[in-house]
């Protein structure tokens, strides 16, 4: 296994190696100084970052059922080295430390079901590690020429499904090959990553050993599902264009090919129009899916998805900005001849009608509305307001709600504020989210905790310098 402590030092030692000369050394220090133009002093030239997180999150469930704290604090360094012919270099690290928890580890009494939100500050692989938890995250080489670029390596990835979701302490890193070619109006994708890290976990894993790692609910016979450790694939390809034009037009279409297990397809048109005192938004969102051959595995006990198994599901928005505020109405409907199903390992959905805290992934025959208010006070102050309704399948139909997550109300406020001038790269986060069930009464408690009938609250401090 990775000796990560010894990866540190490795770090320490370059980052010490990085800085100017006078800081770590004396004037006259011939074994410290470097020749002007060096390759050493090109090093010293790049970007070296220093980001420190502090994140507390609580999750108070109803009536007797286990409530859940925790405050998590974590650092990081990285390096971004010049660019050189077109070609840079950079890596990062990240370590977190457990400060404080209540009930993170300890199993629901009354349904013996386990923490959801808190524990993916950390390792959920292992409940009981609450220091050893760190990481090498970026180490990519790069090469840029004009509009294009080549990343090969571990790297961020931003696409509507596949990305970093990166709401908890450690966003998700995914290792392979990425080009993109962009110019004033186009921009296109092509990638093919094998591996990939995830938010609540230390560990890199390959592209199939990593559909499972979460937990992964019912199968369509009403069992739990069996893939974990049985899905055969070699990876996963993303191909997107996207274009944005001068009126306020914009279009996405996005490919994605897990292999021997899924295809997807996923298309999104937005329009702005100025209608003088205010200006009018428009939207539409569109996906169909497929199983490729047997879903990931021939038993279908084991397959992350049932050979045959489609679906497909649109969405819209139309909304109002005016200055700095803005109001959406947005709708989701998926169908209900299957699941909508991508690995939540990868990344988290983003639908016009998704608010924090929850995803339509595992379910078919969804309806969702949603109405958001975004609001921005300054350059420096934002907020938002959702609050939507989503009516989901029978928690019993296996066959259309794999997580047997019941109907609900979602109300979520939230305010970010980033500081200038002395304390510039410093950002604050509240995030406040309830959750309720449409037929509370009709719930067990088994399909309650940690899923509806609850309020979930968040204080992030982010400072990046």
């Amino acid at each position: 296994m990775y000796n990560f402590a010894t990866a540190w030092r490795y770090v320490i030692w370059i980052w010490i190696g990085l800085q100017p000369a006078s800081l770590i050394a004396q004037e006259g220090d011939s074994l410290m100084s470097v020749a002007p133009n060096s390759l050493a002093e090109k090093i010293r030239a790049g970007e070296v970052v220093f980001h420190v997180k502090s994140f507390y999150m609580g999750t108070v469930n109803k009536g007797d059922l286990l409530d859940y704290h925790t405050l998590g604090l974590g650092a990081g360094i990285g390096y971004v080295s010049p660019v050189f012919k077109g070609f840079h270099v950079g890596f990062s690290g990240f370590f977190v430390f457990q400060l404080y928890e209540h009930n993170l580890r300890i199993p629901d009494p009354a349904t013996g079901n386990v923490n959801r939100y808190e524990i993916l500050l950390y390792d959920m692989n292992d409940f009981e590690n609450s220091r050893d938890l760190d990481r090498l995250e970026h180490l990519y080489l790069s090469y840029k020429k004009r509009g294009f670029q080549a990343v090969f390596g571990r790297q961020q990835v931003d696409t509507p499904f596949l990305n970093e979701q990166d709401n908890r302490m450690r966003p998700n890193i995914f290792s392979g090959l990425k080009l993109t070619y962009e110019n004033k109006s186009w921009h296109t994708t092509f990638a093919w990553f094998d591996h990939v890290t995830m938010r609540g976990t230390v560990d890199w894993y390959s592209i199939e050993e990593s559909i499972g790692v979460y937990p992964f609910g019912r199968n369509v016979f009403g069992t739990s599902s069996g893939y974990k450790g049985n899905i055969r694939s070699r990876g996963v390809g993303v191909a997107g264009i996207s274009y944005k034009g001068v009126y306020g037009e914009s279009l996405q279409y996005w490919s994605y090919l897990a292999e021997n297990v899924f295809q997807m397809q996923f298309v999104q048109i937005e329009k702005q129009t100025d209608l003088g005192s205010a200006d009018l938004m428009m939207g539409f969102q569109g996906f169909y899916q497929s199983a490729w051959n047997d879903g990931g595995n021939t038993d279908p006990d084991k397959a992350y998805i049932m050979a045959g198994e489609r679906s497909w599901g649109f969405g819209s928005k139309l909304g109002v900005q005016v200055g700095k505020q803005s109001l959406s109405l947005n709708l989701l409907a998926i169908s209900d001849q299957g699941r909508f199903l991508f690995p939540r390992e990868w990344g988290r959905e983003v639908f016009f009608a998704s608010l924090p805290r929850e995803r339509f992934e595992g379910n078919g025959g969804v309806r969702a509305i949603s109405l958001k208010y975004d609001y921005r006070f300054n350059k420096h102050t934002q907020g938002l307001i959702g609050v939507s309704t989503v009516s989901n399948p029978d928690i019993n139909d296996f066959s259309l709600n794999k997580y047997g997550v019941p109907s609900y109300y979602h109300f979520v406020g939230s305010v970010d504020h980033s500081f200038d001038g002395y304390l510039e790269g410093l950002k604050l986060k509240l995030l406040l989210v309830n959750k309720a069930a449409k037929e509370p009464g009709e719930i067990p408690d088994s399909n309650r905790i940690n899923r509806v009938d609850l309020w979930n609250i968040n204080l992030v401090i982010d400072y990046k310098f």
